[in-house]
């Protein structure tokens, strides 16, 4: 009875006959047959390289070193067993570039199979689509974003080149107005030189004049103390002067009043001095008169003529 497992078992072997690669190795005692499963695939795809002798007295690729473009994938690798009773590895692609550019990779197996001696397999698979990486992905945006900065700092850097021929011209048609500036810069620093010393003795003379005027302020306190008490001698005085006056008014009145008796009093004194002086005259003209008759004889003749 012809069971479907087998004819799909059958089929399958078939498959795998077509797409096994057959390569002598580098001894001269019968092959060993060897293949990559599968033959192209993307950046990801896990290989399979199976290998298997067909002749008894011979080993097997038990062991091997595996290189990926010349660049070491595995040292002595231990083969997983299969049920066939090929021994299998498993092949990662180098996800670095260029092991992972798209186009044909060798895939180098060197072994030491027993019986038979060094042996060396050689694959070509060919990877048709790139899978970046985690690793790409990280350097490709550490790489995009180093390129936008660069863009950026490139950007900035035409600015300023163009800031810089700008200020180099800015620069060249000011050198002559610095250099005359510099000129007028040393004539103010000597004018500087030269004030700084006028300063200088300025500020001598006026500590001077301070110690001077500090000399002045005390005596100034001193006699205005001075002219604070004299005031107020004055007011004093002032008021005594004004007492006075009126005393002095007073007593001007009073030498009005007396003045004027002493005047009548001289008139009247006049008049009795005149008044005893006729009352005199007149006394002493009557006495001699008095005495003139009481000492004359009388006049006989007189007498008769009576």
């Amino acid at each position: 009875m012809f069971k479907p497992y087998k004819a799909i078992l059958a089929s399958l072997i078939l498959l795998s006959l077509a797409g096994m690669t057959v390569i002598q190795v580098k001894a001269q005692d019968g092959p060993v047959e060897s293949e990559i499963l599968p033959s192209q695939g993307n950046a990801n795809t896990t290989i399979l390289a199976r290998f298997r002798t067909t002749n008894a007295t011979i080993g097997n690729v038990d062991k091997a070193d595996i290189f990926w473009d010349d660049s070491n994938v595995a040292l002595n690798q231990q083969g997983i067993l299969g049920a066939d009773g090929s021994y299998n590895y498993n092949v990662t692609v180098p996800t670095q570039p260029p092991f992972s550019d798209i186009g044909n990779h060798t895939i180098r197996v060197d072994t030491f199979i027993f019986n038979h001696g060094q042996a060396s397999f050689n694959f070509t698979f060919t990877i048709t689509e790139f899978v970046p990486s985690p690793e790409y992905l990280a350097l490709n945006a550490t790489y995009t974003s180093l390129l936008t900065n660069f863009t950026n700092l490139l950007n900035n850097y035409n600015q300023l080149l163009q800031n810089y021929s700008q200020t180099s011209a800015d620069y060249a048609a000011l050198l002559p107005e610095h250099e005359q500036l510099l000129l007028d810069y040393n004539s103010l620093s000597a004018n500087v030189n030269s004030l700084t010393a006028n300063y200088n003795s300025l500020s001598a003379n006026y500590n001077s004049l301070l110690t001077n005027y500090n000399g002045l302020h005390q005596v100034f306190n001193s006699l205005l103390t001075n002219y604070t008490s004299l005031q107020r001698n004055l007011e004093s005085l002032s008021s005594n002067y004004n007492s006075l006056t009126q005393d002095y008014n007073s007593l001007n009145s009073s030498y009005d009043n007396l003045r004027t008796n002493y005047d009548a009093a001289i008139g009247q004194l006049a008049f009795n001095r005149n008044l005893t002086y006729i009352l005199t005259a007149s006394t002493i003209i009557l006495a001699v008169t008095s005495i003139y008759f009481a000492t004359k004889k009388p006049n006989p003749a007189l007498k008769t003529r009576y």
